[in-house]
């Protein structure tokens, strides 16, 4: 029973874009390990920019940042 978790920071990822990842989580455990596609389980969780970090600084900061810096 694959149990895979992905994370990633909360809406960088559409709907469309999560159902994608999900299926093609499921397709490469199908397909590499041979499991039922019924007892394969893919877990986004979407993780607050607040909270997701990276250089010392969150990534609500540094994509503020970057953000400015293109203007």
């Amino acid at each position: 029973m694959p149990y895979v978790k992905v994370e990633i920071a909360k809406g960088i990822a559409s709907v469309k874009q999560k159902r994608a990842v999900i299926r093609g989580m499921t397709d490469v455990l199908v397909k590499e390990l041979g499991r039922d596609p019924e007892y394969v389980f893919v877990v986004i969780d979407e993780v607050d920019t607040d909270n997701w970090g990276r250089k010392g600084e969150s990534l609500t900061e540094l994509w503020r940042q970057r953000d400015a810096d293109r203007t």
